[in-house]
């Protein structure tokens, strides 16, 4: 396992990577995770066969600060496929988490080939621009009292401590406040990420050769069914209790990787 930076026009890429002809390539959702030790649970089980890449996008994890101000989803698919393309990785499967889905179906329509997505709790157009002072999940009740009742900090604590072993889960909260501790310091006009907006959402089609599988909690199921995600080639996989399925389902992502 190599870890190196690439220059893009976002700015430098921390990547972690792991040659070998079948990829897997690992997207993060928003926060500050360090996208190796998010998808470690995951990668750790991959065969000797299987290898890796896991890109922490600006601000995030291992990579640099630089403000994304001006920056939208398109500058961002741009500088992951230049990751793809300096690596010369030519075929790969995609892990993308949360807010990565939408960037993964900017991703399926650039020439190199991705043999599937691996889709946890995608973003849909129908959640980023929902209205929730309705509670639009009536599921999701249980885990907001908690985050309410602990505070966001204090339950995503409880959280990694449960799922990581002492070390792991010491170097994700170390890069973390690390990082955050940077982005306290910038100018007051930085800017963390680059725009996404509703015309994101637009035009957006996966075609149907490309096999979609969508881990997601049972109770998002009719959202899925009926998002952008959704083609004849689309498989839903219910399970877990909360929104980081890399975590609580990693035996089950891995058997579906195994298998393409």
């Amino acid at each position: 396992m190599k870890r190196f930076e690439i220059s893009t026009e976002i700015g430098s890429l921390s990547v972690t990577y792991q040659k070998q002809k079948k990829m897997l390539v690992c997207l993060d959702g928003a926060g500050l995770l360090p996208s190796y030790e998010n998808f470690s649970l995951i990668l750790e089980k991959l065969p000797p066969t299987i290898g890796y890449l896991t890109i922490d996008f600006p601000n995030t994890g291992r990579s640099p600060i630089h403000d994304q101000a001006g920056k939208n989803l398109d500058n961002l698919a741009d500088a992951v496929y230049k990751v793809l393309e300096e690596l010369a990785i030519s075929e790969y499967i995609l892990c993308a988490h949360s807010l990565s889905g939408i960037l993964a179906c900017k991703l399926l329509n650039k020439p190199i080939k991705c043999q599937a997505l691996v889709a946890l709790e995608p973003t849909t157009k129908k959640v980023i621009f929902a209205d929730f002072s309705e509670n639009p999940y009536p599921e999701m009740e249980e885990q907001m009292r908690l985050i309410e009742e602990l505070g966001p900090e204090l339950y995503f604590k409880n959280l990694t401590q449960s799922t990581f072993n002492p070390e792991t889960n010491k170097e994700i909260w170390e890069l973390m406040q690390e990082k955050g501790l940077e982005l306290e310091n910038q100018d007051p006009e930085f800017q963390i990420s680059g725009e996404i907006t509703e015309e994101d959402f637009e035009n957006l089609s996966i075609e149907s050769h490309i096999p979609v599988f969508i881990f997601c909690q049972a109770y998002r199921e009719k959202e899925y069914r009926e998002s952008e995600y959704w083609t004849s080639n689309t498989k839903l996989i219910l399970g877990g209790n909360h929104h980081y399925l890399q975590w609580s389902e990693s035996e089950k992502i891995v058997d579906i990787i195994k298998k393409l």
